[in-house]
């Protein structure tokens, strides 16, 4: 009787050390994915997937790859990795409205949210300095250093938008490229982490809690403007932090520009963006834009990214 009292009691020991309570080997965080990431798909090939697949998984902490099938992407409903989730929205309905179909799913069950683009790439470890960045920061939305497919660096650190700048940027690049000096914070020095109003919606981690504050993402923008709508709902929350020692790579295709479909779509949501936010008179992208000009480091237009 007293082996077996003796035995109970180290076993109950063993489980208050470890927090595995009843079941052995198993503690309560692992119940919680540490990072759940989302990828919508509309028409896309796995061929188009595969480098972005490739690199999320070769990350620990990328514990699901949520797959959200907006239409013609059937094909991943067959891949034989329990860490892919694939999940069918049954039409297109958006880009945000995808992600939030994985939000619905996933939040509860993730400590951070990953919104990845299709056409993403990185090597091994790049995303978990990010996390842990987040983690050990407890910064709950984070973005990475962004190049493109040829090497060059991605201004995707940005401002609060003005007409002018969406707007001529698209339809007078020339006038357009003026301002996106200032835009885009061509200036700042991307070797230092620092604190901004918005930033590009291709790779954004944020924390799954923040996401459930937000109600992720708003579904009036069918595609394009719906990652600064987030970015601009999250700023009264929490610092939005670039963090310049994990480097991710965008292919980045432009499709407004080739496309008179997705060319509507754009002006459409922009048009929705400042008949939301304000078109002229708005106080707030001010005053958040001229705290970003003062605080974020600066660094000489000749020194390299």
């Amino acid at each position: 009787m007293s082996a077996i009292t003796t035995q109970s009691v180290w076993l109950c020991m063993m489980a208050s050390i470890t927090g595995s309570g009843t079941s052995y080997g198993m503690s309560l965080e692992s119940k919680q994915y540490q990072i759940v990431a989302s990828i919508v798909l509309f028409n896309h090939s796995y061929a188009q997937l595969e480098d972005t697949l490739s690199s999320l998984l070769s990350e620990p902490c990328v514990e699901k790859i949520v797959l959200v099938d907006n239409g013609g992407a059937e094909w991943a409903a067959t891949l034989n990795n329990p860490r892919i989730s694939y999940l069918s929205l049954g039409q297109n309905k958006g880009f945000g409205c995808g992600h939030n179909f994985a939000m619905k799913h996933y939040l509860d069950k993730c400590s951070y949210f990953l919104i990845c683009n299709p056409d993403i790439s990185f090597a091994k470890g790049e995303l978990e300095r990010l996390y842990h960045f987040a983690r050990d920061g407890k910064h709950k939305f984070v973005s990475p250093r962004i190049h493109y497919s040829d090497g060059r660096f991605q201004y995707s650190c940005r401002l609060l938008p003005t007409p002018a700048n969406l707007f001529l940027r698209r339809f007078a690049p020339r006038w357009g490229a003026k301002l996106d000096v200032i835009y885009e914070l061509h200036h700042a020095d991307y070797t230092q982490s620092f604190s901004i109003p918005s930033v590009s919606g291709c790779f954004m981690l944020m924390d799954s809690q923040l996401l459930k504050q937000l109600n992720g993402f708003d579904e009036r923008y069918f595609m394009y403007s719906e990652d600064i709508d987030l970015c601009r709902r999250a700023l009264p929350l929490t610092e939005i932090l670039f963090y310049p020692d994990a480097t991710i790579t965008h292919a980045f295709s432009k499709g407004s520009y080739k496309s008179l479909n997705l060319l509507i779509y754009h002006i459409k949501s922009v048009i929705s963006y400042f008949n939301k936010w304000g078109w002229f008179f708005d106080r707030e992208r001010v005053l958040a834009n001229q705290k970003c000009l003062k605080t974020i480091p600066m660094t000489s237009p000749t020194e390299k990214r």
